[in-house]
């Protein structure tokens, strides 16, 4: 997949072959904070961002037709799941692009903001050696894809107790169809670093990426959301695409399952009456017990409000993504800090993957009833 539209002649084109991508292809289908520079920050729940219309590209990778299931324990017996479990092999699969972010590099920052239910989830600070295949083992069971972004440092460690542990977990993430980024080398602040110490941190998070899968990643996601203007010029001289979240349930601050799922919840609703985002990216932490049970709570609580608002032929339903295709805009030229818009994928998109998410959506309450 290209990079991006390349212009107003473009445009067209492109909408073209994304609308043949639709209907022909789709399955159908750490809060943030003030850099200490004073440079800009990852969007508060109150900052309303940019509505101008972005139309984004629909990857093979986004498996995600909102997966229906009637509750988060559903099995991949479900045949409208989007389920491709992989079973490992002495000879991993090499990654492909999209795997490693490459249809989204050199983009604008994604902040998430969408006026549409498009959820993709995100999960951060792994791989784990106790949690991460737990996590893997729900969202293969409902037909979840989702976005990881891995320390580097993880990668790196060739003599570690659980170094082989974890690049084999990242392998298996890849090997189970999930998109895997940066999450930085030792998670340390960026936004208080010079330039050098920035450039070295992504030059030794790039080595573990590349010890892992024989290539580097170009999506980024910055520790605690701090970023500045020498991280954003860093990141965008080396291609990468900054992903930040619009959705926090805060599981870092929390210890149960159902703190997280209430704050998911709040802040679900909160962005709605105060930006427009009925849905958006949301930040989660592969790294707890409780997060991973978190999801289960969200992921049933979508599909239980799906069963809710398909009677009403006017509301848009809750559509599960696997990848930031409908989140990005191409750099063309902008500076590194500057923002994607609102993702705002063409009304024929929105159409045809609404249509096919209520008809499983109704085959599946009916089943539940």
């Amino acid at each position: 997949m290209g990079k991006g539209w390349g212009g107003v002649g473009m445009l067209a084109e492109m909408r073209i072959a994304l609308t043949v991508v639709v209907l022909g292809i789709l399955g159908v289908g750490c809060g943030a904070g003030v850099g200490r520079r004073g440079a800009t920050t990852s969007p508060s729940p109150s900052t309303t961002t940019t509505t101008t219309t972005t139309t984004a590209t629909a990857t093979a990778t986004d498996t995600a037709t909102a997966t229906d299931t009637a509750t988060a324990t559903a099995t991949a017996t479900d045949t409208d799941t989007a389920t491709t479990t992989a079973t490992a092999t002495a000879t991993p699969p090499a990654p492909t692009p999209g795997n490693l972010g490459g249809p989204w590099r050199e983009g604008r920052i994604i902040t998430g903001s969408t006026p549409h239910r498009l959820i993709l989830f995100t999960f951060d600070d792994g791989p784990d050696e106790i949690t991460t295949r737990p996590l893997l083992d729900r969202l293969d069971a409902v037909g979840v894809r989702a976005v990881f972004f891995l320390m580097g440092g993880k990668l790196a460690s060739t003599d570690g107790p659980n170094s082989e542990v974890h690049a084999e977990i990242a392998r298996e993430l890849v090997r189970r169809g999930h998109v895997v980024g940066s999450h930085s080398f030792r998670h340390l602040r960026m936004d208080a670093m010079s330039r050098s110490e920035v450039e070295d941190q992504l030059a030794r998070s790039e080595a573990g990426f590349q010890r892992v899968f024989g290539e580097r990643t170009f999506l980024f996601r910055p520790p605690h959301g701090m970023r500045d203007g020498e991280l954003d010029a860093a990141l965008a001289a080396r291609g990468y695409t900054n992903v930040l979240w619009n959705i926090n349930p805060r599981d870092y601050s929390e210890r149960d399952a159902e703190s997280v799922f209430a704050n998911f919840r709040t802040h679900l609703r909160h962005r709605e009456r105060s930006a427009g985002d009925r849905g958006g990216i949301v930040l989660l932490h592969d790294t707890h017990a409780w997060s991973i049970q978190a999801f289960d709570l969200i992921h049933a609580w979508l599909m239980t409000e799906n069963c809710r608002l398909v009677a009403d032929p006017n509301e848009e339903l809750y559509d599960i993504v696997g990848d930031p295709a409908f989140f990005f805009a191409p750099r063309q030229g902008a500076g590194g800090g500057a923002r994607a818009p609102r993702a705002e994928p063409p009304a024929e998109v929105i159409a045809e993957r609404q249509r096919r998410l209520r008809e499983e959506t109704q085959r599946r309450c009916a089943a539940t009833r």
